[in-house]
């Protein structure tokens, strides 16, 4: 993952932190088996899901819906989504 920060304003290039949006952004409990340690990913995915919200810094990556760029929102109930830049 690179930190870009501008005038205070931070955008989060992600890589493989998320490969299915869909799936683990609804249960960030969920790993796949590229993961060399699921459990660090778990973990993983509730920091940096948890981070991003909290600060609605702008996220990127290569396995987020179209168009790639948006934020990480909170759905209240330990679950997340993301929202994409319209």
């Amino acid at each position: 993952m690179y930190e870009v920060e501008s005038r205070g304003e931070k955008l989060l290039l992600w890589g493989d932190i998320v490969h299915v949006a869909a799936v683990q952004f609804a249960d960030p409990g969920v790993t796949i088996g590229y993961d060399v340690d699921p459990t660090e990913a778990e973990r993983e995915h509730w920091r940096v899901f948890g981070d991003a919200a909290r600060h609605r810094y702008m996220i990127g990556g290569a396995h987020l819906p179209f168009p790639g760029l948006g934020h990480v929102r909170s759905t209240g109930d330990r679950r997340y989504e993301f929202v994409p830049l319209t």
